[in-house]
């Protein structure tokens, strides 16, 4: 039970401002920033976020003078004429925020999980879920924002810890690199998510005291900034800037990058839709109760002595209003394919000027003069509906479970029949194929090693969002045979595969190649990718490794020296080398790149633990000196055939020398003398 006199406290404000920031501005920001300044973009955040809390000064000043409401003290300040045009404005404003938010909540819907079902089908529920949410006002959503918020953004910074170990620190530089357009570009860019801050001087006349607002948005300005950094540093160094720049969704993308060990949750970016889905809905409601209140306030004041159940009641027709003028919207922008586009070039050229603009001139012109009882059972139901609706987006579809194929594993030998056995099949009367539970694809080395058709399949396969990006990719000679061999205790290849590169395999999963990584790689072109090779005549093993270097194939590649690459980059858990004096097992590597000779020499300072296994011997130095010349033979046999299996070009990039020589220095701490 809580009173019902219109005011939210101010932390319930700061909820109320998180979200409305956080949804947009992380789905659209990162690519932006890309594009504009690339791995200086961090920089750009932060400036956009110094900009943003000098606009929410400049709101202050203003926010100050205001008694009855922001649209009533336009009018009061600019008189009817002036009042209404502003008011007309922020109309605008809101109802095309509001559609291309409804837009964007129901494309992704449509293109990550409901791929088979309606856009219009989409776009009523959720309407029709977020007229129910703003029926009995601001205070019902603020308390449901209060209560769910942790419940929200807990999943979120697990997951992001989650995929902390997919970061490469590499793809952080250079920094300093950008041009001063494309720095300025990239803080304008940076700020205009936050530039959602002067709703504070719409929600100010719902909270008892204007620093108490103040107060919120600066906290709201803080956490949500601060989350706008963290996840673009993470973006940047999971996908790189080449590859950031041209992704649709980069922050859902880099969820399905995500791996749990124990295989109980594959589809991780699935589970993490209903974070953006949270935070999108709360900007949508936003939109259409203050594009309510500014309608009313446009038709015929603020309400006057209108009866209590009159004035709700002709709130409810407003906001009625708005929802269907936003469904037109949405719907305009769903059918023009450049939505996207023009949205941000509106809100870069005129939303976002008109936002500043106006409390501006109000600043710089202002004087220079010194709830009753509600049940609980409608917050409740709020929630309930809300969740029941997530629940219907999330699990349905109109294929059965039993109309379904959930390959495990896939061959592909060729572009076109891949396209018609496994993407296309429901088109040729199959069954709907569900790759949901897909852990390997096996391709042909015939067919690797031709970039052309591989280009063709990596784009039909980044567009078609089908596969998962978490899905390991192998090579085979023969992939129709890989395909036919089973695990020791007769389980599929893919399930036996998976168990491979996770749990029995010294070198670290994330090491593993996935259908991501490629994509990446088409962009970044910085990575030598070690990618096993398959065979075998009844359990499936890793007999050599296949090169992609620089997002193009470079040829088949031996086992040694492939673990040879991963060790180097602190990449295994383990390393097993055979000597003449005995065999040596090489662990806790923390090893480290210099370059010498502008570039053209190579220095591997190894330093680890070992063991002798399986014999003593006395002469550990002997040993020590051995394994640096077996290190420094394959390194100069790799580099014979073309593959640095220091993979330092992401290091040096532009210093990258022609005629490479890579030198090895091994320091072992000995254990179990």
């Amino acid at each position: 039970m809580f009173s019902e006199n219109k005011k939210v406290s101010e932390r319930q404000t700061f909820r109320l401002l998180t979200y409305d920031m956080l949804g947009i501005g992380t789905l659209l920001l990162p690519p932006v920033l890309a594009k504009t300044s690339g791995t200086d973009g961090i920089f750009c955040i932060f400036v956009g976020m110094v900009l943003a809390v000098v606009f929410l000064t400049v709101l202050k000043g203003v926010l100050m003078e205001i008694k009855e409401g922001y649209p009533a003290y336009l009018k009061e300040r600019l008189g009817n004429v002036g009042g209404s045009l502003l008011l007309m404005g922020y109309l605008v404003y809101f109802v095309l925020l509001g559609g291309y938010t409804a837009y964007l909540f129901s494309s992704i819907v449509l293109k990550n999980l409901l791929r088979e079902e309606s856009f219009w089908l989409v776009l009523c529920v959720l309407l029709v879920v977020t007229g129910y949410g703003i029926w009995e006002g601001i205070e019902g959503r603020a308390r449901v924002y209060e209560i769910l918020f942790w419940f929200v953004m807990i999943p979120l910074i697990l997951m992001l810890c989650s995929a902390w170990n997919e970061i490469e620190t590499d793809y952080w530089t250079p920094v300093a690199m950008s041009d001063p357009k494309g720095m300025a570009s990239g803080s304008y860019a940076a700020f205009m998510p936050l530039s959602l801050i002067f709703l504070v001087m719409f929600v100010g006349q719902y909270v008892e005291k204007k620093e108490k607002v103040i107060r919120a948005g600066r906290r709201a300005l803080a956490f949500a900034g601060s989350l706008y950094a963290v996840m673009y540093l993470m973006l940047i160094g999971i996908f790189g800037a080449a590859a950031l720049e041209t992704m649709e969704y980069p922050a859902v993308t880099m969820m399905s990058t995500v791996r749990i060990s124990g295989g109980f949750l594959k589809r991780t970016d699935a589970f993490m839709f209903g974070i953006w889905f949270f935070t999108l809905y709360a900007l949508l409601s936003s939109t259409i109760f203050y594009g309510a209140l500014v309608l009313g306030n446009l038709v015929g004041g603020a309400g006057g002595n209108r009866s209590e159940d009159r004035q709700k009641f002709r709130e409810r027709v407003f906001a009625g209003i708005l929802l269907v003028s936003v469904a037109v919207m949405a719907g305009t922008f769903y059918q023009n394919s450049h939505a996207g586009e023009r949205y941000w070039s509106f809100m870069a050229y005129l939303g976002t000027p008109f936002l500043v603009a106006v409390p501006l001139l109000l600043y710089l012109c202002r004087p220079w003069t010194g709830r009753s009882k509600k049940r609980m059972a409608g917050t409740l139901g709020m929630l309930l509906l809300f969740l029941i609706g997530g629940t219907v987006l999330c699990g349905c579809d109109t294929a059965e479970l039993e109309e379904r194929n959930f390959p495990i594993e896939i061959a592909v030998q060729d572009t076109d029949s891949f396209e018609k056995e496994w993407l296309n099949a429901d088109q040729t009367g199959n069954r709907v194929v569900d790759y949901s539970h897909l852990k390997v694809m096996i391709l042909d080395r015939k067919f690797v090693e031709h970039p052309e058709k591989m280009e063709v399949l990596l784009d039909l396969l980044e567009k078609k969002t089908e596969v998962p990006r978490n899905t390991y990719v192998v090579v085979a000679e023969d992939p129709k045979a890989v395909m036919s061999l089973t695990g020791d205790t007769g389980e599929s290849v893919g399930n036996y595969l998976e168990q491979l590169f996770e749990h029995v395999s010294e070198v670290k999963n994330n090491r593993y190649p996935t259908l991501g990584v490629l994509y990446q790689e088409r962009q970044n072109q910085m990575e030598t990718l070690m990618i096993p090779m398959v065979a075998g005549e009844k359990t499936p093993v890793v007999e050599a490794y296949y090169v992609w270097k620089r997002g193009k194939p470079a040829g088949k590649i031996e086992s040694d020296k492939a673990m040879l690459s991963f060790f180097t980059g602190n990449g295994t858990d383990g390393y097993t080398i055979l000597l003449p004096t005995g065999a040596l097992r090489l662990t806790a590597s923390k090893n480290r790149l210099k370059f010498q000779q502008e570039g053209r020499e190579i220095l591997v300072e190894v330093r680890c633990e070992g063991e002798v296994l399986g014999r003593e011997v006395k002469d550990r130095g002997k040993l020590e000196q051995e394994a640096e010349e077996y290190m420094n033979r394959l390194g100069k046999e790799a580099l014979s055939q073309g593959v640095d299996v220091t993979g330092s070009f992401k290091k040096c990039r532009h210093e990258y020398g022609q005629n490479l020589n890579i030198v090895y220095k091994v320091q072992i701490t000995w254990i179990h003398l």
